[in-house]
């Protein structure tokens, strides 16, 4: 027998070797498993509808944001808030039916060199938000273009496919082509849960349609925490 072929031999009676562990010794041998997939996190339940102006206006502040250069450099600091009256979006009409019932309000503007990005979160007493998700729809269904009052701009309907956020019972996601001296794109989320309703606009200076998109999509997870941390 050659030396090449005894130590393969060899080699073989080795690999064989554990195959004589009694059967006690093979049980006690660990076994791989795949670890545990864990469960994607549900939203929280709704908490109870408000009961007074304060406790509208109280969530109304805690549910604003506070963004940082991770989603744009130039939104590490706001720099405008105000509690002046405004009006939801609204589109081809002067305001949404339900909205003159708004109970508190409030506004933060990120206004950069590139960048523009407007929070608005309202709350009502008596209303529920999907009231005003509903008349929003009804108002999207048949505006396709308007001029802006007192802007001296027209806009245009886009719906950008696929949407930067899937649209559903509790959101809303749409874009505008404003057109004037210059023509840049206006991209906003509507989101509603409980009696509140939180709209987040965005605008890139250059007007780019696919920026303005891609930020809305960066925001909206923590635009839903946000609401969902209030209604």
């Amino acid at each position: 027998m050659s030396l090449r072929r005894t130590t393969l031999v060899f080699l073989s009676l080795l690999l064989l070797a554990p195959a004589a562990c009694t059967p006690s010794q093979a049980a006690e041998a660990p076994r791989w498993s795949a670890p545990a997939v864990s469960a994607s996190p549900t939203p929280p339940k709704p908490r109870p509808a408000p009961t007074s102006t304060t406790d509208v206006r109280n969530r109304v502040t805690g549910a604003m944001l506070n963004l940082s250069a991770e989603i744009h450099p130039e939104t590490a600091q706001y720099t405008d808030e105000n509690t002046t009256a405004w009006k939801l979006i609204s589109l081809c009409r002067s305001s949404l039916p339900s909205d003159v019932k708004r109970t508190a309000y409030r506004e933060r503007i990120w206004d950069g060199e590139s960048v523009w990005v407007r929070q608005y979160v309202v709350g009502y007493l008596k209303v529920p938000g999907r009231k005003l998700a509903d008349e929003l729809r009804s108002v999207l269904a048949t505006c396709k273009q308007y001029e802006v009052p007192d802007d001296g701009r027209t806009s245009t309907i886009v719906r950008p496919s696929p949407p930067p956020v899937p649209n559903g019972p509790d959101v809303i996601t749409f874009c505008e082509r404003l057109s004037g001296k210059s023509i840049l794109h206006q991209c906003t989320l509507v989101l509603v849960r409980g009696n509140f309703v939180m709209e987040v606009d965005t605008s890139m200076t250059n007007g780019d349609l696919a920026a303005g998109t891609a930020l809305i999509a960066k925001i909206a997870p923590l635009a839903v925490a946000a609401l969902e941390k209030v209604a």
